[in-house]
């Protein structure tokens, strides 16, 4: 080029600020592909002895690039000119071999969303044990289930517990179908059609612990299908998490009085000094709503681009952070709630019993003396508005009013009402997936079992991804000892 950017271009098109958060992995990619070079004999042993010994320094924290930062359009380049810098112009001129910023930027955005969806993951186990662990605890709660928010049948807290954890492990699984696509290296792609090098991208792929590579590199360098994806995990994650936070903040109120927020995840009033707000959980709603915005953002980036890299793409990486960051940080505060917050059982218990949360109970009671549904829903229908005008519970209706507001043998009806109070019709249902307590049991020990699984699996990739990272880090060190000892 023949001059260099007006300030004010160079300050629009530079994404020096987003890539501050994958400058670590940009240096791990570099020395993968380093080492590969050298590996195959394209650069010798020296020049990647000095380049890998300087992206060392820079790795550890003995050195730092500062004010090189600024006014560039990205950390690559900035990397690139520090290697110059410190291995000299010829060998550092030589680290950019077979590759392009395009699988460059790729390669780094892959590892840290393979990072931030390790991290997520892990943070949706904990959230889980906590729910499983209170849900033990409340296997016998009684607490309203509702339609409609309005109330449908009389429950029990490990009920609605249970059902968050299960949503919660779907989220799981699908950030690990994701990443099951997303772990695929880009590096060797070139800027969209592979190199004349005689490069080995499967190589570099092993060594930073890919266990594939995006074979076409057009597809490696211009698709960003991988970020759409995390995003809308984290998006479908977050929309879960926002649904839990509005009935916590209904419960907390108090109109419900279900629960009580620990101090510790409540922010005061700046003027009424009685207020104790759910500011954490309001705020995981309205964060929900940037993720979605967040998917929204990098789908429109990419609908309209034609195939190969196009800047524009650049724009994809800051709507990815921010989802990961909200999502992490989310999941540790909702734990924090759950494991912190107070349980009104006299409360629950006493909203269980008002209202006419038996009347399908009854309904099936009637059933089973072969009255048909159908029937059976009008006439307890009928019986609800009877006992709704006389202002009493359903079980309170005497023998003359039941006679006057249904067609069924009084003392039938009766009985059967008789036997749906409300503290009794939860355990009733002992279909798979029931409020019963034996079902309730029976879903905790197994998603426990699913749980501990997991954990154990989490634990096997961190193992495995720290020995990968441990033996990069011994053949570095091996090369680099093995050129000082020639040297002196």
């Amino acid at each position: 080029m023949s001059e260099g950017l007006d300030d004010a271009v160079q300050k629009y098109v530079s994404s020096v600020e987003s890539d501050a958060k994958i400058l670590p992995l940009d240096i791990t990619g570099t020395e993968a592909h380093v080492l590969m070079l050298y590996q195959t004999k394209i650069i010798p042993e020296a020049d990647a002895a000095a380049i890998l010994a300087a992206l060392d320094r820079l790795r550890t924290g003995e050195v730092n690039l500062g004010s090189s930062i600024r006014n560039v359009e990205d950390v690559h380049e900035v990397l690139e000119a520090y290697i110059s810098k410190e291995a000299g112009k010829e060998a550092g001129g030589k680290t950019h071999t077979g590759r392009s910023r395009n699988d460059q930027v790729a390669l780094a955005t892959r590892m840290k969303l393979r990072q931030d969806t390790r991290s997520i993951q892990e943070g949706i186990l904990q959230l889980v044990s906590a729910l499983l662990k209170l849900a033990e605890e409340n296997v016998k709660t009684a607490i309203p289930l509702y339609t409609h928010l309005q109330h449908a049948q009389a429950g029990v807290l490990s009920h609605y517990l249970i059902a968050y954890a299960g949503a919660l492990l779907r989220d799981y699984g699908r950030f690990g179908d994701m990443c099951n696509r997303l772990d695929a290296s880009p590096l060797g792609a070139g800027p969209a059609g592979g190199s004349c090098l005689p490069i080995d991208r499967d190589a570099t792929a092993k060594t930073l612990g890919f266990p594939q590579i995006v074979e076409s590199a057009l597809d490696a360098t211009s698709s960003r299908d991988y970020i759409a994806e995390f995003v809308s995990c984290a998006a479908i994650m977050m929309v879960n998490l926002s649904r839990m936070s509005e009935d916590l903040v209904l419960w907390s109120s108090d109109e419900f009085s279900f629960i009580e927020l620990a101090d510790r995840s409540s922010s005061p009033s700046s003027a009424m000094p009685q207020k104790k707000n759910p500011d954490v959980l309001e705020l995981t709603r309205g964060k929900a709503a940037r993720v979605i915005g967040d998917l929204a953002t990098v789908l429109s980036i990419q609908k309209g681009l034609a195939t190969g890299y196009g800047r524009d793409l650049q724009e994809t990486k800051e709507p990815a952070w921010s989802s990961a960051d909200i999502s992490a940080g989310a999941l540790r505060v909702i734990r924090e709630v759950i494991t912190t917050m107070k349980i009104n059982k006299n409360r629950m218990a006493e909203a269980t019993e008002s209202g006419y949360l038996t009347a399908l109970d009854v309904a099936e009671k009637l059933v089973a003396q072969k009255v048909p549904f159908r029937q059976a829903h009008l006439e307890v229908g009928s019986l609800v508005a009877a006992a709704h005008a006389a202002g009493k519970p359903l079980a309170g209706l005497d023998g003359a009013e039941i006679r006057q507001a249904c067609t069924l043998d009084p003392e039938m009806v009766a009985k059967a009402m008789a036997q749906c109070a409300p503290d009794r019709t939860a355990q009733m249902r002992t279909t798979r997936g029931g409020t019963a307590a034996s079902e309730q049991q029976r879903m905790i020990t197994k998603l426990k079992k699913e749980l501990e699984r997991l954990v154990q699996e989490s634990a096997g990739r961190k193992k495995a991804s720290a020995m990968e990272a441990d033996k990069m880090r011994d053949t570095i060190r091996n090369l680099l000892d093995r050129s000082r000892r020639k040297n002196d």
